[in-house]
């Protein structure tokens, strides 16, 4: 037998092998209760997230030739102050179990969710309490199933993020959120990465929580932070806790091409009318109980710009 037969003859049987789990998995669309993959879905859901999303809207259920589910009008919190609205929640459904009759998730996508964080005079947030189920549903204590689900990836389309400090008076508005959040499911590290717009201006953004269970709970974890534009970049890399009270502590680094726009555009006013050209910072950087100390810190400033 040459190698072109050889070939031609594996082929053959890669392709009967694809038609067959295709024709398995269309026997299978027909035999899956639409309720069952419903149900399935938002159980596993519920159980890697710990939090319980309101499904309002119709789902759309696709087995064939991919599996999928689509729910429309989500929502998460109280029905007056809801923290997510979302017009959209998709799963995308694991291939092989699928041919077996069973759901698994692969990814979430969320299509444009308003997400809504508000610190009250106290400092309290809204999104304690949920923080608090979080930290419960991912903890070392969780006690999940050997069978529990592991979907590990989250993806935020064309998201605002509507943040509102009552004690400071801040209201700021993010748009064209676009983020894939890496779900630690299996590993205890938490990331964020892509980009939103503020101000006018797109940022890329990039958030690392090596530990996201101890995060949550207020125990020190590690933390970095990128976040670049067009003419200015920060990064941060240490650790940070909130029990009992905020802390963080680490290495600061940030540079622009001109500190004066780059003032004006974050909706700051210089205090003088010339100078603040390129900038530079690189500092020891620590944070508690609402002060900001920076150490060993090297500065560049070009005032004649």
């Amino acid at each position: 037998m040459t190698a072109a037969t050889g070939f031609k003859r594996l082929g053959i049987a890669l392709l009967t092998v694809v038609l067959a789990s295709f024709a398995l998995l269309g026997v299978v669309s027909w035999l899956i209760p639409v309720d069952s993959v419903k149900q399935a879905a938002r159980a596993e859901i519920r159980n890697v997230t710990g939090l319980d999303l309101v499904l309002r809207g119709d789902a759309e259920v696709s087995l064939f030739p991919t599996g999928s589910i689509k729910f429309a009008d989500v929502k998460l919190g109280e029905n007056a102050k809801p923290l997510l609205v979302a017009d959209e929640l998709t799963a995308r459904l694991r291939f092989f179990p699928l041919l077996t009759g069973r759901i698994e998730i692969a990814d979430v996508s969320l299509v444009r969710p308003h997400i809504d964080v508000t610190f009250g005079k106290q400092g309290d947030s809204n999104w304690a309490p949920l923080i608090n189920t979080l930290a419960g549903a991912i903890g070392p204590k969780a006690g999940r199933s050997a069978n529990a689900g592991s979907f590990n990836e989250i993806r935020i389309t064309e998201g605002t993020i509507a943040l509102h400090d009552v004690s400071r008076g801040i209201k700021e508005t993010f748009s064209n959120v676009e983020l894939a959040l890496a779900w630690p499911s299996i590993s205890q590290s938490f990331a964020a990465t892509g980009h939103l717009t503020w101000h006018g201006e797109q940022l890329d953004t990039t958030l690392t929580l090596t530990n996201f269970a101890a995060a949550l709970a207020g125990d020190r974890s590690g933390l970095k932070l990128r976040v670049s534009g067009t003419s200015f970049k920060c990064a941060f890399e240490g650790t940070w806790s909130t029990r009992p009270t905020l802390k963080i502590e680490g290495t600061l680094a940030a540079d622009t091409s001109s500190l004066r726009d780059t003032l004006f555009w974050a909706g700051v006013k210089p205090l003088t009318d010339g100078g603040f050209g390129r900038f530079a910072l690189k500092a020891k950087a620590s944070v508690s109980s609402g002060n900001i100390a920076l150490s060993s810190a090297n500065v560049e400033l070009d005032g004649n710009t």
